[in-house]
């Protein structure tokens, strides 16, 4: 078996004149920018997708790369769909000679369980290697960085888009059936607004829960607006059950809204990017989605072009809970520790690279969505200023409530019985569901 870097962190100290770390049977060099490689090669491990208008942005960075350090070969796993990528990263991780040097990952208990096989590399030494770099990251991708609360030290991955789920509407609709954007500030206020539509024969929203993440999204940001961010802890250490009060009552929410059709017309036979074109063209009045919808390509779309589509913050269930909301770090990349110092290095390198001013800025100019990094251009679209502007508001943020869980099956677990309600499964089944599951695996 490979001897693992992290595994030797023993007694280090840094120093100042090789910008080495000292192990207690070794020296790893942390000065990546001033090493010398020879015919390297690293593979990466995404969810890049070349059809989005995002994938040659980052298959850029790839070769910009490339070209910069003809000595390092990048090669890319891209894998788009969610559910096959988790499966693909599960079995490459399993097994010490398949393991990419690179992962994109949402942190939570996944990445937190490599940790604790020694498998990801702390990114501390290498920022006190260059303090430079670590001042261009902001907060926003914390969550995906610190991992405090499993009881690891140190910052374990590079955090790098972030997003806000959020309202997107049709102005023209809304007005057309006499209701103001402004008014909707309760999860009420959206259900009588959707009432309303229906009402007029127009549908309020056409979710593609198809990819089963369109309920689980909607889960999570239901409990931030209901019970506030903290529920993410509370249902990870399972103060707070899957099959209790609390969670039913959310369960009953988007039952009751699928159950009277506000929420789609065909719930499992669309997928999200189907939602998306039925709301880019005049066929629904909502759109519940993160921010990374700003940033896709909507050239020649007539509602966009004329700016008819606006942002507007989720609802609260609770008034409190307003400025709480699902978001945060959208993708880290973690330097999985293949035990070869040079792949390492290597890979801090690709991800310095990757996260320096020009590269960030070109990427966002073309993609603009929030970012877990400094940004100085002016790039940027109007629905993307519309986000970035309650983004600013919020008080607190958390990602996917099932990644809070130390068990790393529940995000596939609570979606697969959330997808039940689309097939009429009530409060108590879905409950149930989960919680059978969860005594199956423990």
């Amino acid at each position: 078996m490979k001897k693992k870097l992290i595994a030797v962190m023993i007694a280090l100290a840094m120093t100042a004149s090789t910008g080495s770390i000292v192990f207690a049977d070794e020296v790893v060099d942390c000065d990546v920018e001033n090493r010398e490689f020879n015919d390297v090669t690293i593979t990466i491990h995404t969810r890049w997708d070349e059809a989005d208008v995002s994938g040659p942005l980052y298959q850029a960075m790839v070769d910009g790369f490339m070209e910069k350090y003809p000595e390092i070969t990048v090669e890319c796993i891209n894998i788009p769909t969610e559910s096959e990528w988790l499966n693909s990263e599960s079995v490459l991780m399993s097994d010490e000679s398949s393991m990419p040097n690179i992962i994109q990952e949402y942190g939570g208990s996944r990445v937190a369980g490599y940790i604790e096989q020694n498998l990801i590399v702390d990114m501390e030494p290498y920022y006190t290697q260059y303090p430079e770099w670590k001042e261009r990251f902001n907060a926003l991708g914390n969550s995906l960085t610190d991992f405090t609360s499993y009881g690891y030290d140190g910052s374990y991955g590079v955090a790098y888009t972030a997003y806000q789920v959020m309202l997107f509407y049709n102005e023209e609709i809304l007005n057309e059936n006499g209701i103001d954007p402004v008014s909707i500030k309760s999860w009420d206020d959206l259900m009588n607004a959707c009432e309303t539509l229906k009402e007029n024969g127009v549908q309020p929203f056409e979710m593609g829960e198809k990819d089963d993440y369109r309920f689980g999204h909607l889960h999570s940001a239901l409990n931030y607006k209901t019970y506030g961010c903290d529920m993410a802890e509370l249902l990870g250490t399972r103060e707070v059950s899957y099959d209790g009060e609390e969670q039913k009552a959310i369960y009953e929410m988007i039952k009751e809204a699928a159950d009277k059709g506000y929420l789609g017309t065909n719930l499992l036979g669309i997928d999200d990017g189907q939602e998306r074109s039925l709301f880019n063209t005049g066929k629904a009045a909502f759109l519940f989605m993160g921010t990374w919808y700003c940033a896709e390509d909507k050239t020649g779309q007539e509602l966009y072009d004329n700016q008819k589509i606006h942002a507007m913050r989720m609802p609260y269930v609770n008034e409190e809970y307003e400025l709480h909301d699902m978001g945060g770090g959208n993708e880290a990349y973690y330097i999985v520790d293949t035990g070869d110092a040079d792949e390492v290095a290597a890979s801090v390198l690709f991800l310095k690279y990757m996260t320096s001013e020009e590269v960030v800025n070109t990427f966002i100019e073309g993609y603009p969505t929030p970012m877990c990094l400094e940004i100085t251009t002016e790039a940027g679209n109007y629905l993307s200023k519309e986000a970035s502007a309650i983004i600013d508001e919020t008080k607190d943020v958390r990602g996917d409530i099932e990644n809070y869980d130390t068990a790393t099956h529940m995000i596939n677990t609570v979606r697969q019985a959330l997808q039940g309600i689309a097939m009429g499964s009530d409060p108590d089944e879905v409950g149930k569901m989960i919680v059978d599951l969860i005594e199956e695996y423990e």
